[in-house]
């Protein structure tokens, strides 16, 4: 049981870990790689902006990878990759609109709902882990 529940967890973090990554994909400027300089490199001003979504992909990256491999260990691979996307869609989806203020419908909330059955029913009638 305690394995499970782990697992679980791994799965939930790597969720997050998806939806932190994929931000990171929208602020990356690899343009403004061009323009940093040593003598301003570690200024907030200067390559801090251009380096942490850097960063922010590279470390989600590998934080992804271990904890969805721990997670494909106990859980079903086929339920295990369905459950990271869709939790990693849906989080995406609320930082959308709590953070970054935009739009949303009731269609794209019942869809979202339809989603979330989805994963339940797959879970339910799938083998018992």
């Amino acid at each position: 049981m305690k394995h499970t529940i782990f697992a679980w967890l791994c799965l939930l973090g790597a969720a997050i870990g998806e939806m932190a990554w994929t931000y990171s994909l929208k602020y990356i400027d690899t343009a403004a790689l061009r323009t940093l300089r040593w003598s301003t490199f570690y200024r907030l001003d200067g390559g801090l902006p251009v380096l942490i979504p850097w960063a922010v992909y590279l470390v989600c990256l590998v934080l992804i990878s271990v904890l969805l491999g721990i997670a494909m260990r106990t859980i079903p691979t086929a339920l295990a990759f369905s459950v990271w996307m869709a939790l990693s869609l849906v989080f995406i989806k609320f930082v959308d609109v709590l953070w970054l203020k935009a739009d949303w419908s009731y269609a794209e909330v019942f869809f979202g709902a339809v989603i979330v059955a989805g994963l339940i029913g797959f879970k339910l009638a799938g083998p018992t882990t």
